[in-house]
């Protein structure tokens, strides 16, 4: 079975994680404000389908600390295009 990617990300987007509601105080909120400190912006190396559930995720370089990570897109948001 073959599955379409369908992203509003593509290829050489910069990008940055969601920031969480600030009445979120849950733990995962307090990650995603911790990573979005640390990592700052990143740019879209690749995007995959991954996981179980299967669901789109980004291989995503962060300049500020010369790592690729990979996430779900659902947790990601365009900073800027790419061309």
């Amino acid at each position: 079975m073959q599955t379409k990617l369908i992203s509003k990300f593509k290829v050489g987007d910069l990008v940055i994680r969601k920031n969480p509601d600030p009445d979120d105080g849950s733990m995962t909120a307090s990650a995603a404000r911790e990573q979005r400190g640390r990592l700052g912006f990143g740019i879209v190396m690749s995007k995959q389908i991954a996981g179980n559930p299967a669901h789109i995720c980004l291989s995503v370089l962060y300049p500020k600390v010369g790592k690729a990570y990979d996430i779900a897109a659902s947790l990601m948001e365009v900073a800027g295009e790419g061309r």
